[in-house]
């Protein structure tokens, strides 16, 4: 099987998709998200899924929310989206050695919204995730979406 990371990242299913996916599992009792991992394999060998030039790809970042982190003093927590995807990121007061780059960003995911509903799986839908290490690091796809959310959390590290 092709690991998760590679192949849902792009495909944003319905909601009439996210019902059928349930009414199928009923049907065989297959878990919705193998059904979901399935679909998405036989679609994606179907399509052209080449990257954007880097020219055409309009990436837009957006904080959401902001909130201090209540059991370490100092940790604020950033929500926000890019393009398609949600992010959440905790910033830490000081740097840290379990911290990415040795700097201030302890944690960091990256996911769809859709495949997270669908599945009921945060880490399956994370693109990229970091937590204190990398547990999923961005591939060539989700680089284009890591890098404009990374100059973001570092653009307010540098003002805070």
């Amino acid at each position: 099987m092709v690991k998760q990371k590679v192949y849902r990242k792009h495909i944003q299913l319905t909601e009439f998709q996210i019902k059928r996916l349930y009414e199928l599992s009923e049907f065989d009792g297959v878990d919705p998200a193998e059904h979901a991992m399935r679909a998405i394999d036989a679609y994606l060998k179907n399509k052209k899924t080449d990257l954007p030039a880097k020219g055409q790809a309009q990436i837009r970042t957006k904080v959401k929310d902001q909130s201090n982190d209540p059991q370490i003093e100092g940790a604020v927590w950033l929500s926000g989206t890019v393009n398609q995807y949600e992010f959440s990121a905790l910033i830490l007061k000081t740097p840290a050695k379990t911290a990415m780059e040795k700097g201030r960003i302890s944690k960091l995911a990256i996911w769809d919204p859709a495949v997270r509903k669908a599945t009921n799986n945060f880490i399956g839908a994370c693109i990229v995730n970091y937590d204190r290490g990398w547990d999923i690091r961005p591939s060539r796809r989700a680089e284009i979406y890591y890098h404009p959310v990374k100059a973001l959390l570092d653009e307010y590290i540098a003002s805070h």
